[in-house]
C-alpha cells in the first residue's frame, strides 16, 4: 500500500513537470528572443527563457566581454608587476544562469 502511494505521487509529479515543460516550450517558441537564443548549441527552452527574461538590453554593454563579466563567467585578474595572471571565474553574477549555461555546455 505505501509503495502504491509513492508510485502515484511520482506519476502525479511527472505529469505536472511534463505540463510545465510543455508550457515553457510554447512560451519560448512564442518569444522572438528566446527562439533566437535556442538556435545556439547548448541553449534549450529553459535557458533561453531565463536569459530573455533576465538580461538587460545588450546594447548597454560596452564590449562583448562585459556580458560574460555581468554573468560572472570571466576569470578574476591577479596581475602584478606587469604579468597578466587570470584566476578562476569570478562567480559574481546570477548563479542560476551560470548553472544553466554550464549544464548546456556539458551536454
Amino acid at each position: 500500500m505505501p509503495l502504491d502511494l509513492l508510485a502515484q505521487q511520482f506519476r502525479d509529479t511527472k505529469t505536472r513537470i511534463d505540463a510545465i515543460t510543455a508550457d515553457l516550450r510554447r512560451t519560448a517558441e512564442a518569444d522572438e528572443t528566446a527562439r533566437r537564443l535556442q538556435a545556439m548549441p547548448g541553449i534549450g527552452p529553459i535557458t533561453a527563457s531565463v536569459l530573455a527574461a533576465t538580461l538587460p538590453d545588450v546594447s548597454a554593454f560596452r564590449s562583448a566581454r562585459d556580458l560574460p563579466a555581468w554573468l560572472g563567467l570571466t576569470p578574476k585578474p591577479h596581475s602584478s608587476g606587469g604579468k597578466e595572471r587570470l584566476g578562476a571565474i569570478s562567480k559574481m553574477g546570477n548563479r542560476y544562469i551560470r548553472r544553466l549555461l554550464s549544464l548546456g555546455a556539458m551536454g
